[in-house]
């Protein structure tokens, strides 16, 4: 639902870009985005909750269960499974200490931050992540489950998304194109239930 450029299958090359199938809806990613629900403020704040408590939990895993999860969530062309642009931010610094073979840390993730030049971008969210006012559980076995729930906000997301675009192609096109829209949008949330799927299924067997 909230896929930003190709196609939903993060593990292959060769399934159809979901931007270009988009575009032959007369669709963009930036027009179909994911949203949030009636209750903008607490599913706002709970999204983010979530978020920085995976953030949290990576950073004081074990290392090998943290480059597991990373490579399940990882971001890029194919997805995004964050709402909070800072959070994708540490997330990808996080990937980058992984990357570099060394434990992601609190001290090493804001080290790569500041290297970059994003440290101060994101400083308030860091601070709130690596002073949790509850402290993830020892030994990672929270993290699995933080990830899966983000994975599930993210379709949840896409839900509110899909929704308001239909509204707004329903007040917009003529009654003879409305069937190929909606089987395009319909290709589109079934590709989002495969990924999410997928992505759950190998955070389930963590």
């Amino acid at each position: 639902m909230t896929i930003t450029a190709s196609d939903m299958d993060t593990d292959t090359d060769t399934a159809p870009a979901v931007d270009d199938q988009l575009d032959e809806a007369g669709l963009s990613s930036e027009e179909f985005p994911g949203g949030l629900g009636a209750d903008l403020d607490t599913e706002n704040t709970v999204t983010t909750g979530v978020e920085a408590a995976l953030l949290t939990a990576l950073m004081w895993a074990p290392a090998d269960m943290a480059r597991e999860v990373r490579h399940i969530m990882d971001t890029g062309d194919r997805w995004d499974p964050f709402w909070k642009g800072a959070h994708r931010e540490i997330f990808l610094a996080i990937c980058a200490v992984l990357d570099g073979g060394a434990p992601p840390n609190p001290t090493l993730v804001q080290a790569q931050l500041f290297e970059t030049g994003r440290l101060q971008r994101v400083e308030a969210e860091l601070l709130a992540i690596i002073s949790p006012s509850r402290g993830p559980t020892v030994g990672g076995a929270d993290l699995p489950h933080l990830a899966a729930k983000v994975v599930d906000q993210w379709y949840r997301r896409g839900y509110a998304g899909l929704l308001a675009r239909m509204s707004q192609i329903r007040e917009s096109v003529s009654v003879e194109e409305l069937a190929g829209h909606w089987e395009n949008l319909t290709g589109h949330q079934q590709r989002a239930e495969e990924l999410w799927l997928t992505k759950r299924d190998k955070l389930a067997r963590l």
